[in-house]
């Protein structure tokens, strides 16, 4: 009976460990495959291809100031990449503090800023590559690109924006005239229906 109560508790403690580094396993295989399975935040990051392709190439070797310019693009896009996650953070996380965001949203999220992590190592390690130092210039030459875009853009939609209040104003001043109108012609009708009742007293 000794024997049989004191390898009872140890029995027990190993089938226990047991059980939860099998469960441990499982569930990370499972979270994995789950990662693995998730769509990525971004779309395919063309830029990045364009100058992996270009520097892979060797025969003709792609001219240095091409591979440059092909670098500034994808710190470029980099950059664009950042700023949208930065700007939708606060929101997104507010969402799914709330519930109205779900899990699987949140985690593609952050899956996107480790991936854009790493990315702009990767591309600040290629411009030191190219020439030592660049990469402390390279992001804020991209970041400045990014928001003379912006600016651009924002400066293209005037005219549309500029278009739409000129349509608005001309309906809302229509709609001015036309109660003006309406009024004029209800104190007409209503100053000649007090001449005749003045006419028909005399």
């Amino acid at each position: 009976m000794g024997k049989v109560s004191l390898y009872a508790p140890i029995a027990y403690l190993v089938l226990l460990i047991s059980s939860l580094a099998l469960f441990s396993t499982i569930y990370r295989r499972r979270k994995v495959r789950r990662l693995i399975g998730l769509k990525p935040w971004f779309e395919e990051h063309d830029a990045r291809d364009i100058y992996l392709s270009l520097k892979a190439q060797t025969s003709p070797k792609v001219p240095e100031k091409m591979l440059k310019a092909a670098l500034l693009r994808r710190a470029t896009e980099d950059v664009r990449r950042i700023m949208s996650l930065q700007e939708s953070k606060p929101a997104l996380a507010e969402l799914h503090q709330r519930g109205a965001v779900g899990d699987e949203i949140w985690t593609r999220f952050l899956a996107a800023e480790k991936v854009m992590d790493a990315e702009v190592m990767e591309c600040a390690g290629e411009a030191n590559a190219i020439k030592a130092g660049w990469a402390q210039t390279l992001f804020p030459s991209a970041a400045e690109m990014v928001h003379n875009s912006r600016i651009r853009d924002r400066l293209a939609q005037v005219p549309e924006l500029q278009k739409a209040e000129r349509e608005k104003w001309e309906k809302e001043r229509e709609m001015v005239v036309s109660e003006l109108e309406k009024e004029n012609d209800s104190s007409a009708i209503a100053d000649a229906e007090t001449k005749k009742t003045n006419k028909k007293k005399k």
